[in-house]
C-alpha cells in the first residue's frame, strides 16, 4: 500500500490541480479574461509536472534506464499502441447513442486567442501526462501489492481518470467514458509492460496528435 512520504505527497498533487481549477480559475472569469486563464492554467499544470519529476525523479530515472536499452523496440511499440487507443475511443463512442455524446461549447474565449495562445494551450495536454501516469498508473496501481485488489483497481483507476476529464467535456459523463476505458487500457500497458515510460509515451503521442499537432 502506499506508504512512502512521497507517494503521499504525489497522491495529493492532481487533487489539488482539480480543486484549484475547479474553485479558484472561475474566478479569473475565463470568458472575459481567456489569456489569463489560460496564463493560470499552464503554470498550475506545469507546476504540478515539476512537482512529480521532483518526487519521482529517482524511479523516472531508472525506468528510463530499462526504457532506454531498446529504444527503438518500445518506440515502435508504444506507437502501435496509440493505435489501439484510438481504436478504442472509436469502439467506445461507436457504442454510446451520438446524441449522448454531444458536449456544448463555449467559443467566446478560442475566437479571441492568437496562434501563440492556442499552441500555449495545446501543451497542457502534453505535460499532465506525467502527473496522470504516475498517480493512476504508479501509485494507485503499482503500489497495490494484493492481486486482487490491483485487478480491483485497474478498473477504478481507469475510471478516475475517465472523470478527471470532466471539463473537457463540460461535465458530460457519457462523453468520459470512451477516456475511462482508455485508462484502464493504460493500467493493463503498464501491468504487462512494468515500465511507466511505455504508457507515458503512448499518453504524450495521443495527447500530441489530438492537441499539440492541430494546434500547430
Amino acid at each position: 500500500m502506499i506508504a512512502n512520504k512521497k507517494q503521499r505527497w504525489g497522491l495529493l498533487v492532481l487533487p489539488a490541480e482539480m480543486l484549484i481549477d475547479e474553485y479558484i480559475f472561475p474566478l479569473l472569469q475565463p470568458d472575459k479574461n481567456p489569456k489569463a486563464a489560460l496564463l493560470a492554467s499552464f503554470l498550475l499544470f506545469s507546476a504540478g509536472f515539476f512537482i512529480m519529476i521532483w518526487l519521482f525523479h529517482d524511479f523516472l530515472r531508472a525506468q528510463w534506464q530499462i526504457f532506454r536499452q531498446k529504444l527503438f523496440q518500445r518506440l515502435l511499440l508504444s506507437i502501435l499502441l496509440v493505435i489501439g487507443v484510438f481504436l478504442i475511443l472509436h469502439f467506445v463512442r461507436a457504442l454510446i447513442p451520438s446524441d449522448l455524446l454531444t458536449v456544448p461549447t463555449n467559443s467566446s474565449s478560442i475566437q479571441t486567442l492568437s496562434v501563440g495562445w492556442t499552441v500555449l494551450a495545446a501543451m497542457i495536454p502534453f505535460i499532465v501526462p506525467f502527473t496522470e501516469e504516475l498517480t493512476f498508473r504508479y501509485l494507485l496501481l503499482e503500489k497495490i501489492s494484493n492481486k486482487i485488489f490491483r485487478f480491483f483497481m485497474l478498473f477504478v483507476q481507469g475510471i478516475l481518470f475517465g472523470l478527471i476529464h470532466w471539463h473537457n467535456f463540460n461535465g458530460n459523463i457519457y462523453a468520459m467514458i470512451p477516456y475511462m476505458a482508455i485508462g484502464i487500457y493504460l493500467g493493463l500497458i503498464y501491468l504487462i509492460t512494468k515500465n511507466i515510460w511505455v504508457p507515458l509515451m503512448v499518453h504524450w503521442m495521443f495527447n500530441a496528435m489530438n492537441s499539440l499537432l492541430p494546434a500547430l
